[in-house]
């Protein structure tokens, strides 16, 4: 077993973010906060692209995971780098049914506060704009 099968294994199962907003869960037991509020819609945001990834490395940010395991899932964020507390993603999602549909979300992540003299900063929730973006991440589970 290589390092990677090792890594993508060790998040596989479990849930991506604890309910706080509006969950959405389904009978994979995946659970993931919705809160349209928390996004607001900017001439920068409408201009991007987004980035185009499997939902199954999304599924993989959960909380405890830090900011470097991210970089490696699904790249450096799109909106609000560096020493902020939350990152700003819009992703694009192929369809899984095959069609050329793909689904673009807003997704953000949330990180606590490092432990007192540690910088390792870790994930403490992941907030989704649209349920549909949430429900396609937990389908890859």
């Amino acid at each position: 077993m290589n390092l990677r099968t090792l890594f993508i294994a060790s998040f596989v199962g479990a849930g991506l973010v604890a309910p706080t907003a509006a969950p959405a869960e389904d009978d994979t037991g995946y659970v993931g906060t919705i809160d349209p509020s928390a996004f607001r819609e900017t001439p920068r945001e409408r201009d991007r692209l987004g980035a185009t990834v499997d939902p199954a490395a999304v599924r993989m940010i959960t909380p405890g995971i830090d900011k470097f395991s991210i970089y490696r899932l699904i790249g450096p964020p799109h909106f609000n780098e560096a020493i902020a507390r939350r990152w700003n993603y819009i992703l694009v999602f192929p369809s899984a049914s095959g069609s050329e549909e793909r689904l673009r979300c807003r997704m953000e992540i949330r990180f606590a506060p490092p432990a007192r003299g540690r910088y390792n900063v870790t994930v403490s929730e992941v907030v989704w704009q649209d349920r549909s973006c949430a429900e396609r991440v937990a389908a890859a589970g």
